[in-house]
């Protein structure tokens, strides 16, 4: 029996940007996508050609005007898709280490950016699935979080591969 290994998939990334100072985080009110508005942090996908760390650096600037280094991988979220087959694969950052002010972006589309209290959201202003993924970027012991169809409910793992409800 032969069967392959190859699968296409759409890689994306997210980055919550956060000011120990304030406590806040950059969040973006996301009004164009097909599951539940609400607040989520800067991201967007990765160009063919182009490196994870710098997909992540350009994504933030264009939503957002700030320059993000020092980026901290956290873990990964993946949605599936039998129809048609692939995965959505993200990668999630974090970073304290940031430069620049907010600004309103021509590239950006997708909804308005602005700092927030991170003790702030929870599952009503936020988008589907993000509360969960805000475990992957505040909580170490969780690193992966995966769904059986894309853009649904995730379920969270931690670093033993234990499913986590």
């Amino acid at each position: 029996m032969t069967y392959s290994r190859s699968e296409h998939i759409e890689m994306v990334n997210m980055c919550m940007v956060y000011n120990p100072e304030t406590q806040e985080v950059i969040v973006e009110d996301k009004t164009d996508v097909d599951w539940k508005f609400g607040h989520t942090f800067p991201g967007g996908h990765v160009e063919k050609g182009e490196s994870l760390s710098d997909a992540i650096i350009r994504e933030v600037y264009e939503e957002t005007g700030i320059t993000v280094s020092n980026l901290e991988m956290c873990g990964t979220v993946e949605w599936n898709s039998d129809d048609p087959a692939y995965r959505r694969i993200g990668f999630l950052y974090r970073t304290s280490s940031f430069s620049g002010e907010i600004t309103e972006h021509p590239i950006d589309k997708e909804g308005k950016v602005f700092w927030m209290k991170l003790a702030d959201l929870n599952r009503e202003n936020t988008a589907d699935s993000f509360m969960e993924m805000l475990e992957i970027f505040t909580n170490p012991t969780v690193v992966d979080a995966t769904s059986p169809v894309m853009n649904g409910s995730l379920t969270l793992q931690n670093a033993k591969n234990t499913k986590l409800v």
